[in-house]
């Protein structure tokens, strides 16, 4: 299960090397390309495949003069792992420029692309973001740089799915997030300058910053700053954002990441209670709830699983991943050999990374392997911006004892959806289709 991408961007003093130093902030959201849109003047796009300080080299950085812009990492859920695809699209109609980057994913999109095409739009990429530059270019049939941005939202919100959004105009910057609130997106404010990131931890350390509210809208311009929010309805915030996706170091939906992973380890100590000798996080995703787990229990942390930081995710090639754990972790054996060790993760989608985990532990020679989960099982296909195609993909939903089985475990167990939502302070505001199958209106 993986997220799409992370925005950054706004105006500020030689705005491109800023962008550049937070989306290094924001490398964890995506890890296939990486670009920027400056304008001073005139618009200038970077991008490229890889890794930030791939795609975006420092040199020519430098040489993007400007001090509006916005920036982009990707990490394909809609449309193919291609240059074409990456981030911000630049558009130009009738001799005026505008520039999106997107970080979320449209349930309708090939639908919403045929009926376009049928109209006589052209795609220049594959990706579902393309979409919000042909339906405003279809609403407004004027230059981008006379496009209300307060019109622009209340054409968008129709659009349904999960999408935080920067646009880049040549006199502004626009910020919106979707009615429901899927996807986070921050605003950070001081004297004359305005940034807008996806998590608030890749901001400079100064500055007053607010999360945007869903269904809201900024414009920043050289001379003010507006805010307003447009939609109110029930939110549904992605709950993978504190499982897996954010910073530990981020403020998501007013609550700390790394103190939500933490109890949600707590919690699944407390539901799942395992007589062993050492608890063992699996790198660097379970190490919260390793943490919390440890705590509850009274059993000792041992981070036996050692994860080379030279190695990406592994779900940047998701055909590949078994094949990547080897790569990206190795086991401390003296840590393990003959110990009764409780593996701890945030979550199981697929069950290739972890049976691969499984395998590398149990070559160390432990007495015991269990295995736990600080989240539920993940049963349900996501529309709004999440890695997930199928069910069949998805091992969870053959129950626990086929997961434990197809592991290798001597126990396994998950938090509870219950447990969790208790964590949350309750569910309502969440999206948890994907452990519940439930989609809340």
């Amino acid at each position: 299960m993986k997220e799409k991408c992370g925005l950054y961007g706004g105006i500020f003093p030689n705005i491109s090397i800023e962008i550049r130093r937070g989306l290094f902030g924001l490398q964890h959201r995506g890890q296939e390309s990486a670009g920027i849109s400056i304008t001073n003047d005139k618009f200038r796009t970077l991008k490229g495949m890889g890794l930030v300080r791939e795609a975006l080299p420092t040199s020519k950085v430098e040489r993007m003069k400007g001090h509006m812009g916005i920036g982009h990492v990707r990490y394909s859920t809609a449309g193919e792992s291609e240059k074409v695809n990456a981030q911000p699209i630049e558009l130009t109609y009738m001799s005026s420029k505008v520039s999106i980057a997107h970080n979320g994913n449209l349930e309708n999109s090939l639908k919403m692309m045929k009926e376009l095409e049928s109209e006589g739009h052209i795609f220049l990429t594959n990706s579902d973001t393309e979409i919000f530059l042909h339906k405003l270019v279809k609403h407004f049939k004027s230059p981008p740089i006379e496009w209300d941005p307060y019109e622009m939202a209340n054409e968008i919100f129709k659009i349904q799915g999960a999408y935080s959004l920067l646009f880049l105009f040549e006199n502004k910057v626009v910020a919106m997030r979707d009615p429901y609130g899927y996807r986070p997106l921050w605003i950070r404010k001081e004297g004359n300058t305005t940034l807008f990131s996806s998590e608030d931890s890749a901001f400079p350390s100064r500055g007053d910053r607010f999360e945007m509210e869903p269904g809201s809208v900024a414009i920043a311009t050289e001379n003010g700053f507006e805010y307003k929010r447009l939609v109110k309805k029930r939110p549904r915030q992605c709950i993978f954002e504190y499982i897996y996706f954010a910073r530990p170091d981020s403020i998501l939906f007013g609550r700390n990441v790394h103190d939500i992973r933490e109890k949600m380890g707590m919690r699944c100590a407390f539901e799942n209670p395992v007589e062993a000798d050492v608890v063992i996080p699996v790198m660097d995703s379970g190490f919260l709830a390793a943490i919390g787990f440890s705590k509850q229990s009274g059993i000792p942390l041992e981070p036996a699983l050692v994860r080379n930081p030279w190695v990406g995710r592994t779900f940047i090639e998701p055909q590949k991943r078994a094949q990547a754990v080897s790569a990206k972790l190795s086991v401390i054996k003296e840590a393990v050999e003959g110990k009764r060790v409780v593996l701890i993760d945030d979550s199981i989608v697929r069950g290739t990374t972890s049976r691969k985990i499984v395998e590398l532990v149990k070559a160390a020679k432990p007495a015991e392997v269990h295995f736990r989960v600080a989240s539920p099982p993940v049963k349900n296909e996501c529309f709004w911006g999440i890695d997930i195609a199928s069910k069949d993909q998805l091992i969870g939903r053959y129950g626990i004892e086929y997961v434990k089985e197809r592991l290798g475990v001597d126990t396994l167990g998950y938090l509870s959806v219950e447990g969790m939502c208790e964590v949350l302070g309750g569910c309502d505001s969440f999206c948890s289709h994907c452990f519940t199958g439930r989609r809340e209106s």
